[in-house]
């Protein structure tokens, strides 16, 4: 009871708690204010009343705040809002903001070749098979392709191409057109990438290609000469191709690997180059014939 009335009295004024005097004694009564047993459990029990009243004021405050931002954010009206609102008029924007479009980035392919021998001597090249991979080393295109002449030698050592390979192959014409069409707009990666649009009978814009046979870093390996894909990828990627006979899709998803990982320092030098005044100086992209 004693504990309910001064609970009572420090609730009217928390100011009650300091004018108690330190006690003189001990013993007594437990609800004897004189006595030190009281004194300690009366104090002891105000600082519990004083933690328990303001843990009640936070969470009030909590519920009041939780509630404000629920009835004036609440985040599935603002995303449907989002997603159904109509742009605001030009008129409001700036000219320059509305006039500039994002760059987005330049999607990147890689391809790779083989290739038979034909005439007399099995020395003039003609398409086999063609790969085409993508930024991610997915293969989107992979076909062999009908002979247009004579095949002198399959060089399937090397090539991995048969016979029973290339007799019921995609015919040339329609395999130019689609790869044409793959590689519009787009980046082209590879290795000595002149041979392979040369037998492809394609072009493509020289600005957009990046040929790991010719890329200035990858040449110090070999000491300024042109270098096979197969070192390259063995002393920077660390790994094994070409192990017996070719493939195209792996040879692809070399070169792309090798691009990536020069990509930062290529893209730079690149701008470095176009941002100078032209004066006539060679360009990177040469090649000196297709090394595998």
């Amino acid at each position: 009871m004693c504990l309910l009335l001064s609970t009572t009295s420090f609730l009217a004024d928390p100011g009650n708690l300091l004018r108690y005097s330190v006690p003189r004694g001990s013993g007594g009564d437990l609800c004897d204010p004189s006595s030190v047993l009281w004194h300690v459990d009366i104090v002891l029990f105000y600082y519990l009343l004083i933690i328990i009243y303001y843990l009640i004021l936070q969470l009030r405050m909590n519920k009041n705040v939780a509630s404000a931002v629920h009835k004036n954010a609440n985040g599935a009206n603002n995303w449907i809002k989002f997603t159904n609102a109509l742009p605001p008029p030009a008129s409001s924007l700036n000219t320059a903001v509305v006039q500039k479009h994002e760059k987005k980035d330049i999607e990147v392919v890689a391809i790779d070749c083989e290739m038979v021998g034909i005439q007399p001597d099995g020395q003039r090249n003609m398409l086999a098979r063609v790969s085409i991979v993508n930024s991610k080393g997915e293969t989107i295109y992979d076909k062999f392709v009908k002979p247009t002449a004579t095949v002198t030698d399959y060089r399937t050592p090397v090539s991995g191409i048969r016979p029973e390979d290339i007799e019921h192959g995609e015919v040339f014409a329609k395999v130019k057109k689609e790869v044409t069409h793959l590689l519009k707009n787009k980046l082209l990666v590879g290795h000595a990438l002149e041979h392979d649009l040369k037998v492809l009978r394609i072009s493509h814009p020289k600005h957009m290609i990046r040929d790991t046979s010719t890329y200035w870093k990858f040449k110090q390996l070999t000491e300024g000469r042109t270098p096979g894909l197969k070192r390259l990828t063995l002393h920077f990627l660390g790994a094994s191709i070409q192990e017996g006979e070719h493939s195209s899709v792996q040879d692809a998803k070399a070169a792309l690997q090798l691009y990536m990982l020069a990509r930062k320092d290529w893209e730079l030098l690149l701008k470095k180059r176009r941002s100078r005044p032209r004066n006539g100086t060679k360009s990177h992209n040469g090649s000196q014939g297709k090394q595998k």
